[in-house]
Formats: C-alpha cells, sequence, structure tokens
C-alpha cells in the first residue's frame, strides 16, 4: 500500500470513528454522578378525574403537567394521587406517577418514568410549601437518556418549584447490570 493510500485509509477511519462517538447519546458512556438543577412550572387539567371522601379524608385523582427549564428541558405528564387529611393532621400525602420527555445537558433527546413522594403541611393554608422526592424507575430510560437512574428533591422557593437531582447512567445503575 502507498502512502498515499494509507493516509487515505487513516483519515476515513477517524473520520468515521468521530462520527459514530458523536452519534451515541452520552448516556452510553456510564460513569460517576451528573447534577441537575433549575425550576419547573406545573398546571393541573380541569376538572380532576375523581375526588371522594372517607370521613375526615379527602381523596383525588388529577393529571398534571410540568414544564422544565435548566440542566432538564422538558416537559411530564404525570397522575398525581392526593390523601388530604385537613380536619385532623392537616396534611397532604401525595403520589405521582409520571413521564419526562426532552433533553438532559449533553445528552441526546429521551424519556424516562418517574415516581414523586410528598406529604405537606396544611395548616398554613393557602401557602402550602413542600419538598418532595423525586425517583427515576431504572430500567425505563430511552433514547439519550438509556441507562439512566437517580434522582433528588423537588421544593417551593417563594412562588417557584426547584429541583436538584443527581444521575447515574449505565453499569452505575443496578438494573443496567
Amino acid at each position: 500500500m502507498n502512502c498515499k493510500a494509507l493516509a487515505f485509509s487513516v483519515a476515513l477511519i477517524l473520520s468515521t470513528a468521530s462520527l459514530v462517538t458523536i452519534a451515541q447519546p452520552r448516556a452510553a458512556s456510564a460513569g460517576g454522578e451528573t447534577k441537575a438543577v433549575g425550576t419547573l412550572t406545573t398546571t393541573f387539567a380541569n376538572p380532576d378525574i375523581a375526588q371522594r371522601t372517607q370521613g375526615d379524608l379527602v381523596i383525588l385523582s388529577r393529571y398534571s403537567l410540568s414544564t422544565y427549564v435548566g440542566s432538564l428541558q422538558g416537559t411530564t405528564v404525570a397522575l398525581q394521587t392526593v390523601v388530604r387529611d385537613d380536619a385532623v393532621e392537616k396534611k397532604a400525602f401525595q403520589t405521582n406517577t409520571g413521564l419526562f420527555w426532552g433533553t438532559f445537558e449533553g445528552f441526546e433527546p429521551g424519556s424516562f418514568s418517574f415516581i414523586v413522594h410528598n406529604v405537606v403541611d396544611r395548616s398554613n393554608l393557602p401557602a402550602t410549601p413542600f419538598q418532595a422526592k423525586f425517583v427515576v424507575v431504572e430500567g425505563t430510560g430511552s433514547g439519550g437518556l438509556e441507562g439512566i437512574c437517580g434522582g433528588g428533591i423537588l421544593k417551593t422557593v417563594g412562588a417557584g418549584t426547584e429541583y436538584d437531582y443527581t444521575f447515574r447512567f449505565g453499569k452505575d445503575c443496578k438494573a443496567n447490570d
């Protein structure tokens, strides 16, 4: 093989390898933890799916739609199940199951499922500050978010809601072993 052909072959191999690397989502390379911080805005579909009372408890189900900005750019749709005890404990207990789709800094677009658990002190209505636990359902990531796991907190800050999550990918997640 002459020098020109060798140089052309090496250049072709290197350019092909760089295209393969560029096309791979960052999620494909496992290792370490990655922080995600920002804010979200939530709206509720009206009317609620259902609302019932059982003794002093109010039990309701509703859909919520959230828009994420910051490290996460995207949308969630969640089914919220809320149990309020305003007569005795003045608390609300909430579990949300949902789906995020969008992007995470440096990753290709993708999606994952999540669960949120929240207990709210309702003794100072109408102000209801909260801090909720957010957890990615391992094994549900797809696209650029394939192999994602982790979670963190959502909390009210003033009139807004902030998130602070820590994610891991690939072999760093038990479901991806």
